[in-house]
């Protein structure tokens, strides 16, 4: 069977026909070089590949002040060796300041400071944290306004429950999102989360949200996900879910009433049984423990080991002052150790971090209320 080409790959070829004979004919052009280069790599084949690479590093050698050939060339080669691709970027970006273009030097560091923050987040997710904390600073040395590289400083600092240092962090990568964006909190027409570009400003305000629960500043975590429900109704991330539980923090009944008749959330249990449908609650949490089989357990184990600890003992029913005490992440440990499943597939660990995270975020608010032990207990004996 004939192989088909179509109408645009004879035109590449045409194109790259010409621009070789264009180079033989003026060898010392760079900026015939740098378009035969170009040309080849857009091809997207391999075996020009090499090709399109030689020319964009012949075009340089001919011009060693080709900023565009030089951003050209860090772009491509930055999967492969990140190193030398983050030099050239960053030369490149000399290059640009220095004619007066400030703002495509802040778009190739942003770039290539990115290839290390995508690291950054997988090593968080997999719960490495220090490498992950290596490669945002890599990424800062590139380029210090890189917000994702910032978020992934604040996450590292709230999964420490080092919880001041997550706002000041935080609060510096909402700062410089907004001073990127001219100095508006939104620009009408973008799609927030729909273009990557807004997505670091999305994850800062999301990671400034989370941070002040754990302040006990539950006001101002109500406005941060207000404002991110305005900036993308679509809500990627879920915040929406967030609104009626943190309304429950801050025991403002009838405001949750209205966010979890329309959105849900994690604590709509919790909220069932303090207005009195002990029946419905249970239900709920049937349907969570169907949904995630550990986290009524780990629950109830917390509930234990709060009770019977210092932090228990020293409790006042005061939110944030569970949070930000020192005992708080002694506690946690305890039931990460204790819990954690002797082997872990996919699922199981999805289940546990999931479970540990509803615990350490909204342990607090389940024991403040009286009587959630027990009803945790009667869901979870009538699963066995």
């Amino acid at each position: 069977m004939a192989k088909i080409i179509h109408r645009w790959e004879l035109e590449k070829q045409r194109d790259i026909k010409k621009l070789r004979a264009d180079v033989e004919n003026n060898p010392k052009s760079p900026e015939l070089h740098f378009k035969l280069g170009n040309a080849l790599l857009r091809a997207f084949s391999q075996d020009k590949k090499k090709e399109g690479l030689w020319h964009l590093e012949k075009a340089i050698r001919l011009k060693p002040d080709f900023a565009e050939a030089i951003e050209h060339l860090s772009i491509e080669i930055m999967e492969e060796n990140p190193a030398r691709g983050s030099r050239l970027a960053q030369n490149a970006a000399s290059l640009y300041k220095a004619s007066g273009n400030t703002e495509r030097a802040d778009e190739l560091l942003n770039h290539a400071a990115t290839h290390y923050v995508y690291d950054g987040w997988e090593l968080l997710n997999d719960g490495m944290e220090k490498e992950a904390l290596k490669k945002a600073e890599r990424a800062l040395k590139i380029y210090p306004d890189c917000i994702d590289a910032i978020n992934i400083c604040g996450s590292v600092y709230l999964n420490r429950f080092q919880f001041k240092e997550a706002e000041k962090i935080h609060k510096q990568a909402v700062e410089k999102a907004i001073e990127q964006q001219g100095g508006e909190v939104k620009i009408e027409g973008i799609p927030y989360w729909g273009e990557l570009d807004t997505r670091p400003y999305m994850r800062a305000r999301h990671g400034l949200g989370l941070t002040y629960i754990y302040l006990g500043k539950f006001k101002e975590a109500l406005e941060q996900f207000l404002i991110m429900l305005d900036l993308n109704p679509n809500d990627n991330q879920g915040v929406r879910f967030l609104l009626g539980d943190v309304c429950l923090f801050m025991n403002d009944i009838e405001q949750a009433k209205k966010y979890y008749k329309e959105y849900g959330g994690e604590n709509y249990a919790l909220f069932m049984f303090i207005t009195g449908k002990r029946k419905e609650a249970i239900n709920k949490l049937k349907a969570m423990k169907k949904e995630n089989p550990l986290i009524v357990k780990m629950l109830i184990f917390y509930l234990d080991n709060f009770l019977v600890s210092r932090l228990g003992r020293e409790f006042n029913g005061d939110v944030a002052t569970a949070f930000l005490s020192p005992y708080y992440k002694y506690l946690m440990n305890i039931v990460r150790n204790e819990n954690a499943p002797e082997e872990m597939n996919y699922m199981t660990h999805r289940w546990f971090i999931d479970a540990f995270e509803f615990c350490k975020l909204y342990g607090p608010l389940w024991v403040k209320i009286p009587g959630t032990y027990l009803l945790l207990e009667e869901v979870e004996i009538a699963a066995t």
